[in-house]
């Protein structure tokens, strides 16, 4: 608790000091009285706005599982003190005259490297910045270990000890596990602690035989394969987000004209929704332009789509060949249900019937587009599907990514691909 106090003092130190240093950058000296004056009413009520932020994203608290983690909770805190900030001091501009905008930006960047360096510093010495791991399984420790960490070895057969452990970040997987209760709870309370679950390279090999072999004895733990670092994850959610907007931002003339066209040349609905499956066997709802006959499904029930399919319209036919179709899933992207890149998402219905699109499929969020769309035809069979998709989900990275989006775009012009 201690170690907390000194850091909220600080960094409200830090925080004026940020301020200072930008009026400085920005005027020199003396300060000019009149851009002055609204920070010096109103420097109480903006260290507490900042300080009061930086605890809603948990900065003070006890321990950090890398350096990382901290940056991206200092970072949240003080662009949300940033934007409050702002809006407190245009709510009483008149009282406390117009502060200076470019202020704030400037004691942004020096509050982040002020305040980030110094806890790192004051965490780091007090041991405080530490990933603890819990180690299940005989096995090599070091194969696994990326850094130095708290390491807690629990045997096999002694699993249940795992519940003494509240506060973890890692559960590493050294050995074979023997039973689906014990994977079961290992998931759970991984689930649970917010602790991700790592395989030793010897253990992976044996398990990804089994389950492409259909083996059910680890299902319950493919969810966390595929799992990539804090960074890494961090950058591919971004490229999603901005690269969704981007999109949208491109094609707003298009998807204007698509909603007219559909509108007007068949009876229903513009946008059709539809149940799908996402990561770690979530389901949602995916939009998505209609591009069949209202009702396609209510004689038939539900059947794969074909390159041929009679139900699909003239209009829709245009829009699946320029995936126009496709448009509104960067809602679904947006809102963290799917991925630009990953395997496509699949209906419940055709999971259940078909064991290749289950299990280690579902470990990433699924995908506007994928190896399996940029490699093969329109109607490639699932079996055939998994193989791309267990391929790209090992490979998995921002990089990939990037290099799958790039080959999207030929296949989306040249009409080829799913």
């Amino acid at each position: 608790m201690l170690v907390q106090i000194i850091l909220i003092l600080a960094n409200a130190a830090l925080i004026n000091a940020g301020f200072l240093c930008s009026f400085l950058l920005r005027y020199g000296l003396p300060f000019p009285k009149h851009n002055f004056l609204p920070y010096k009413n109103s420097f109480v009520f903006l260290t507490l706005i900042y300080i009061s932020a930086l605890s809603f994203f948990m900065v003070y608290k006890s321990r950090f599982k890398s350096s990382w983690e901290l940056f991206k909770r200092v970072f949240s805190g003080l662009f949300l003190g940033t934007l409050l900030s702002i809006a407190l001091v245009y709510v009483f501009r008149v009282k406390w005259g117009a502060f200076p905008t470019n202020i704030f930006v400037l004691s942004f960047w020096i509050n982040l490297v002020l305040i980030f360096k110094l806890n790192q510093s004051v965490l780091k010495s007090c041991r405080r910045i530490k990933k603890k791991v819990v180690v299940i399984g005989e096995g090599d420790i070091d194969e696994v270990m990326t850094r130095k960490a708290d390491i807690e070895k629990i045997e096999i057969d002694r699993i249940e000890e795992l519940t003494n452990c509240t506060d973890i970040d890692e559960i590493t997987i050294c050995g074979r596990i023997p039973n689906e209760r014990d994977m079961g709870f290992i998931t759970y309370l991984a689930q649970k602690l917010k602790a991700e679950i790592v395989f030793s390279p010897a253990c992976y090999a044996k398990l990804l035989p089994e389950k492409i072999n259909g083996s059910n004895s680890i299902q319950s733990l493919t969810t966390f394969v595929g799992r990539k670092r804090d960074t890494e994850e961090f950058l591919m959610r971004s490229l999603d987000v901005i690269g969704s907007l981007a999109i949208w931002v491109v094609s707003l003339p298009l998807t204007i004209l698509a909603v007219i066209l559909v509108k007007l040349t068949s009876k229903g609905t513009v946008i059709y929704k539809q149940q799908r499956i996402g990561k770690d066997g979530k389901i949602f709802t995916l939009y998505k332009f209609r591009t069949m006959i209202n009702d396609a499904e209510k004689q038939l029930g539900p059947v794969l789509a074909t390159e041929n399919d009679p139900r699909v319209t003239k209009i829709g036919r245009f829009l699946r060949d320029t995936r126009l179709d496709e448009i509104p899933q960067l809602l679904n992207v947006i809102l963290g249900q799917m991925s630009l890149v990953g395997p496509r998402p699949e209906r419940p219905y055709f999971v259940k019937r078909h064991k290749a699109l289950m299990e280690i499929r579902l470990a990433v969020r699924p995908g506007l587009t994928g190896l399996a769309q940029v490699r093969n035809a329109y109607d490639l069979h699932p079996n055939h599907k998994i193989k791309y998709d267990y391929l790209y989900i090992q490979r998995r990275s921002l990089l990939l990514n990037l290099y799958i989006l790039a080959k999207t775009i030929p296949v989306v012009l040249l009409k080829k691909g799913q």
